[in-house]
């Protein structure tokens, strides 16, 4: 039997039509018209857009778990998540799936960057906003956040920070004005490194001195760099140069001043950044009200001696620290208010905790000094010197009722319960266009120092763009062709 010539001609061509046919509707499906993409994934490693999280030894592996159920699990901080974007959007909503053991906080982020140095992480969990104690509102002015049920919500935006938290958000300082510039009073500090120090005006005016020492024997000087900001607006900047010494002895102590006039009131953080090889030793200021933080270095001896040290005495209303040293002089118990914490290793952080219900500033004491403090709080070196330059740090720690919080100044939205301790909680980040990965990173922060854990059962990411039409959506697909040329 002999087939019409038309008739095979169509034959030859039908397995290129059906060819077209599925890669059309892959491209349909990879880059949908509506301008919605969704990718999940179990956590067991078969996603071709989402990967399991690492590094390795802060996880287990993907897949099932010794105990029953499928995903992975999160034992150590913190931990990211790469994942293969599908093609150009702007937006990104993550919804993940989880459940928690020992660890009342979480953090997630996106790292905006190629290079992986800009990270922005944003609130995951609370334990303590998820309670009954707290609601969330919203205040006129906008502010958005939690108060204990018999607080008034006008509370988000008052300038007072006493009993009030921050956690993921900005908020301006408060307007602290009044002060006179009293005697001029000198504090022996021996802070290393670079620090932030914040201080309110007196008389619409900052004097500031900083005695400091370059201690690097191997270089004839260092520089430090000055910077002053007010809401996070830098209103003055300046740059000095160290002394250094070659032989056995210190260099010379130079001072730094910072001198401002005609300042609106309001806190101003004076940021000093030093490597740490120039010591701040001592502080020199007319200005009544100054802080220290959350950070503070206070140095060693620097090979100079071996036995002598200088200890640090501060005051803070701060409730938690991490103190760590890295020289064995520094090994000393700290003295923390009412509570005593040892630092018994080098180079290993140990957390101290304040169970009591003091509100007002305690003594904490390092005798030995050489120890590196950080904390939910400020220090200052001498009680009536202290302030609180910005609300309280939320941490995995914090204890609201006890600690006396009615208000906690944060955009996070509450978990959806999913049963059986599992919980599920939306975020949502802009994308840049042209990144062919993302990179999302996890922080449970103090989770191992607890045995604590995370697990993640499930991920859906959401992408989002404006839909388009036919001829833009060609356009669309030229472009991501000409994206997966250059990554050949």
């Amino acid at each position: 039997m002999k087939f019409p010539k038309f008739l095979i001609v169509i034959a030859c061509f039908i397995p290129w039509i059906i060819g077209a046919g599925v890669l059309f509707w892959i491209m349909a499906l990879r880059f949908p018209m509506t301008g919605v993409f969704i990718a999940q994934s179990d956590m067991t490693g078969q996603s071709a857009f989402i990967y399991p999280f690492l590094p390795g030894e802060r996880t287990t592996s993907p897949g099932k778990q010794e105990d029953g159920w499928s995903g992975q699990r999160i034992i150590n901080d913190p931990v990211y998540m790469n994942v293969r974007t599908p093609g150009p959007y702007e937006t990104v909503d993550v919804d993940v799936e989880f459940r928690t053991l020992r660890q009342s906080l979480l953090e997630f982020g996106l790292v905006k960057d190629a290079e992986g140095k800009q990270l922005d992480l944003y609130p995951m969990y609370s334990e303590m906003l998820e309670g009954k104690d707290w609601k969330q509102v919203a205040t006129d002015k906008g502010s958005h956040g939690y108060v204990t049920f018999n607080t008034p919500v006008s509370r988000l935006d008052d300038k007072d920070t006493r009993g009030l938290a921050i956690w993921g958000t900005t908020t301006t300082s408060p307007l602290i004005s009044g002060n006179l510039l009293g005697e001029q009073r000198s504090y022996s500090v021996n802070l290393r490194g670079s620090h932030d120090f914040w201080v309110t005006p007196g008389e619409s005016q900052i004097k500031f001195r900083l005695d400091v020492q370059d201690v690097n024997r191997n270089r004839s000087g260092g520089m430090l760099a000055l910077q002053v900001y007010r809401d996070n607006q830098l209103i003055w900047q300046d740059t000095a140069g160290t002394s250094g010494n070659r032989d056995q002895g210190y260099g010379a102590v130079i001072p730094v001043n910072v001198n401002l006039k005609d300042l609106r009131p309001g806190v101003y953080r004076i940021k000093v950044t030093a490597d740490d090889d120039v010591f701040i030793r001592r502080v020199v200021t007319k200005n009544s009200l100054w802080v220290v933080g959350p950070r503070l270095v206070a140095g060693d001896i620097v090979g100079f001696a071996t036995t002598s040290t200088n200890s640090l005495k501060v005051w803070t209303t701060a409730r938690h620290i991490v103190a760590e040293t890295f020289h064995k002089e520094g090994l000393q118990d700290v003295q923390f208010g009412p509570t005593v914490g040892s630092v018994k290793r080098t180079h290993t952080s140990f957390r101290i905790d304040r169970n009591d219900s003091i509100v007002d500033p305690v003594a904490l004491t390092a005798p030995r000094g050489d120890i590196r403090l950080v904390a939910d709080g400020y220090f200052a070196f001498a009680p009536d010197a202290f302030f609180e330059p910005q609300p309280r740090r939320l941490t995995p720690e914090t204890n609201g009722k006890q600690e006396g919080l009615q208000a906690v100044l944060t955009d996070y939205s509450r978990v959806e319960d999913l049963g059986d301790g599992w919980k599920k909680t939306h975020l949502s980040f802009p994308v840049t266009p042209d990144l062919d990965t993302l990179r999302f990173v996890l922080s449970a922060p103090g989770i191992a120092s607890r045995a604590g854990s995370v697990d993640i059962r499930h991920i859906t990411l959401t992408y989002h763009r404006e839909p388009v039409s036919f001829k833009t959506w060609w356009s669309l697909l030229l472009a991501e062709a000409k994206r997966a040329w250059r990554r050949l």
